[in-house]
């Protein structure tokens, strides 16, 4: 379980910077030029976020 909490945080940091670097993935997502940080942000907390507890959740795994 822990393992996929940390590749979807992966995966939405990832996106994260698609978004940031892709002019075409922000037409499918429709989203607007004021919008990217926004969602850069929002992407990258929840990524952050994820691969912190996922890894929390691995090192009680070993340690009890």
């Amino acid at each position: 379980m822990a393992g996929i909490q940390c590749a979807l945080g992966g995966v939405a940091s990832a996106l994260a910077y698609f978004i940031y670097s892709s002019a075409w993935i922000r037409e499918a997502i429709s989203i607007s030029d004021e919008e990217v940080y926004l969602f850069m942000f929002l992407f990258l907390a929840f990524g952050a976020f994820s691969i912190f507890s996922g890894l929390l959740l691995t090192s009680e795994r070993f340690e009890g």
